[in-house]
């Protein structure tokens, strides 16, 4: 471990800085493989450059359909207000009584939807691939800033996470829709099976952003767009199934590997099954909502877990971001530290175990925002733009001013490498702490 050292020679003003000077800077370590970096920053460039405009074309319209709606018929609020009425109808069919709203998505998302990206199907073969339709088809799958993409990707997190196995009460629900969301729902959003339930599970939360973690941000300075770039690749392989066997397979852990190989083939057998009735529709209505959704979110965990203290790289705390009262999210997701800590517990829980643990946070100066959206703050880390970060976070500490943050800020970004993914990860005493919580509720 790195520590800044004094002496009667140096000034306070020299110490400071020395203080915020990132670990990597002061013990650089070993560098990364310069012929790897370069081959995944183009392969990055491969993803970005013929897909990118698509997914910024999609991202400003659904906002400016988020927009619309908002100062007119309020479709978004509407929905959500109807299902709160609705939910207590549907809550006996799920494990917990706040979660009937499961049942009225798994009717849009599992049944509307689908049905939608089928008739598109038939429309195709029987007058000809249209690129009009696909265009609105990917903005209408996407929705209003982008609501469905993201309560698509939330349930196949949730789903996986859950504690007996499924979000629907045991019986009937559980046994024919009991992973729906991963198995069927994920499959015309981008969403590979295995990727939540197996890959997540058994390697992120096992090994918590460390060297381990097939896709850990901490090998790069997350300030530089060209450490991005060259994440995405990082981050398909993940999303695909593809690093998550590899690792399993070396670790021996031939039952998650086994388990990945089944659940790949299931998604490329209905793929496949696409493609053998149109190839063009299979490539604009799967495959790349396959990329652009994983595109959107590297950007989601390259922020969770944007930034690293260099005096304690496994500082919870500080590791995973937490965002509070935070836009356009839903099911507490935002508070990332307490997902981290309790995986699993269910989203009622989050605010509760964030208080519980705001001493820890005050102390560790956590990374911490307030009412933002989670795309700016990532907007902010790849611009540089420290002051702005400074700005979005919650509750600064007693006593230090915006440019000492912004510096916090900078250090705790820049803060990277292989000796820092080594020591990066929860604590033994936090975990041990988590599972104990987590045993009870089980």
């Amino acid at each position: 471990m790195c520590t800044t050292t004094t002496t009667s020679r140096i000034t306070r003003s020299q110490t400071k800085r020395r203080e915020m000077t990132p670990r990597y800077e002061l013990e650089k370590g070993e560098a990364l493989n310069p012929v790897v970096e370069g081959l995944k920053y183009i392969a990055g460039m491969c993803f970005l450059v013929p897909f990118g405009p698509f997914v910024a074309w999609q991202v400003f319209w659904c906002t400016v359909w988020e927009l619309g709606d908002k100062y007119t018929i309020n479709m978004v609020g509407n929905i959500a207000k109807l299902a709160d009425r609705i939910n207590p109808t549907f809550s006996g069919l799920t494990r917990h009584p706040k979660d009937g709203f499961v049942v009225l998505l798994l009717i849009y998302l599992g049944l509307l939807m689908p049905s939608l990206f089928f008739y598109e199907l038939w429309l195709c073969v029987k007058e000809g691939f249209n690129y009009k339709r696909a265009l609105a088809f990917n903005l209408f799958r996407i929705g209003p800033q982008y609501a469905n993409f993201m309560w698509v990707y939330v349930m196949c997190h949730k789903e996986g996470h859950a504690i007996k196995g499924s979000l629907l009460k045991r019986g009937f629900m559980h046994n024919c829709f009991g992973t729906a969301f991963n198995h069927w729902v994920g499959l015309f959003h981008g969403v590979i099976p295995g990727v939540f339930t197996i890959s997540h599970i058994h390697n992120h939360h096992r090994y918590d952003n460390d060297e381990k973690d097939v896709y850990s941000t901490a090998f790069r300075p997350r300030d530089e767009f060209s450490s991005w770039v060259k994440y995405v690749p990082e981050w398909m392989a993940y999303a695909t199934n593809v690093s998550s066997f590899i690792f399993f397979v070396r670790e021996g852990k031939y039952k998650h590997a086994m388990n990945t190989v089944i659940s790949t083939l299931y998604y490329v057998a209905f793929v496949g099954l696409i493609a053998y009735v149109h190839k063009v529709f299979c490539f604009w209505y799967l495959f790349y909502p396959l990329v652009e959704g994983n595109i959107l979110l590297s950007v989601v965990n390259y922020t969770w877990h944007a930034f690293i203290d260099p005096e304690d790289p496994s500082n919870d705390y500080v590791n995973s971001t937490t965002v509070v009262d935070g836009l356009n999210f839903c099911l507490k997701e935002e508070y990332h530290v307490v997902h981290h800590q309790y995986a699993g517990v269910h989203w009622t829980k989050h605010r509760a175990l964030y208080e519980k643990h705001l001493p820890e946070y005050k102390k560790a100066k956590a990374s911490i925002f307030y009412g933002e959206n989670l795309f700016v703050i990532f907007g902010c880390i790849i611009a540089k733009d420290y002051k702005k970060l400074a700005e979005l976070y919650f509750e600064p500490p007693e006593g230090m001013s915006k440019e000492e943050l912004a510096d916090l800020m900078k250090a705790r970004l820049r803060c990277a490498g292989p000796h820092i993914a080594r020591q990066i990860g929860r604590s033994a005493k936090s975990k041990a702490e988590s599972e104990a919580f987590m045993a009870k509720e089980d």
